[in-house]
C-alpha cells in the first residue's frame, strides 16, 4: 500500500510531462489531413474519400481549412475525376507545379468543391465573399450573377455548424447541391469554372492551406 502511494504521484507527474511535452506538436498538427480506408479528416471535418456527382465518380485530392480574421469558417476538399489524374500523369509524369494546378482548374472534366463549414454563416454573407473572390476574373455582373445563384440555391438564411456546400464543374456547366447525389441547381457562364477553381488553387489562393494540401495530395494520386 506504501509503494502504491508513493508511485500514484510519480506517475501523475510523468503523465503531466509527457503532455506538456506532445501537446503542442500534437496540436500544431490538428489541421493536417488524417486519412481513413473510407474518409479523410481535414481540419476536424470528415470528408469522403470519393463522391458522385452528376454522373462522375470524384476522388478526393486534398483541401485544407478557409480563415478569416483568424476564425476557421470552412474546410474545403477538393475532387477530380479519375479521368483528370491519368491525363494530368501522362502529361507532367510525377511534378505537380504550377502548370498542372492551371491545368487542373482549366479541366473540362468534373471537378468538385465541397465545403464543409466550422461555423454558423449568414447565407448571404457566404454566398457574398464567394462572389467577391471572383470579381477580378470573371466581372462583376458574372459574380454577382453565381452569388445570387449560390443564395437561391441555399435557400435559407444560414448555413448550421457541419453544413455542406458541394460546387462541381462539368465543361462551363456549374452544379450546385447541398446534398451529394440529390438534384443540382446549375449556372452556365464562360470561364467561371476554371476561375472559382482559381480562387483556392490560383496564385493568391484564398486558402493557402487548401492549396497546399491538393498539391500533397495530387502528388499522392499521381504516383500511386
Amino acid at each position: 500500500m506504501g509503494a502504491s502511494k508513493i508511485l500514484l504521484p510519480v506517475l501523475i507527474v510523468a503523465i503531466a510531462i509527457f503532455v506538456a511535452t506532445i501537446g503542442p506538436s500534437f496540436l500544431a498538427n490538428e489541421s493536417s489531413i488524417l486519412m481513413s480506408e473510407q474518409s479523410v479528416n481535414i481540419d476536424g471535418m470528415p470528408f469522403p474519400s470519393d463522391i458522385k456527382i452528376a454522373g462522375s465518380k470524384q476522388v478526393l485530392c486534398g483541401g485544407g481549412t478557409r480563415s478569416k480574421w483568424g476564425f476557421r469558417v470552412y474546410a474545403v476538399g477538393i475532387y477530380s475525376d479519375l479521368k483528370i489524374v491519368k491525363s494530368l500523369r501522362k502529361k507532367y509524369g510525377n511534378v505537380v507545379d504550377a502548370n498542372l494546378v492551371r491545368d487542373f482548374s482549366e479541366s473540362k472534366q468534373a471537378r468538385t468543391l465541397l465545403l464543409r463549414f466550422h461555423r454558423e454563416v449568414a447565407t448571404s454573407d457566404m454566398s457574398d465573399a464567394l462572389g467577391d473572390a471572383l470579381i477580378d476574373r470573371v466581372g462583376e455582373d458574372a459574380s454577382k450573377k453565381f452569388s445570387t445563384f449560390i443564395l437561391d440555391m441555399v435557400g435559407g438564411d444560414r448555413l448550421k455548424v457541419g453544413s455542406s456546400l458541394y460546387i462541381t464543374c462539368k465543361g462551363e456547366k456549374l452544379l450546385a447541391s447541398l446534398t451529394e447525389g440529390k438534384a443540382t441547381d446549375t449556372i452556365s457562364i464562360k470561364g467561371l469554372c476554371s476561375a472559382i477553381f482559381t480562387v483556392y488553387l490560383g496564385d493568391s489562393p484564398v486558402s493557402p492551406q487548401a492549396k497546399e494540401g491538393f498539391e500533397k495530395g495530387f502528388a499522392d494520386l499521381i504516383v500511386s
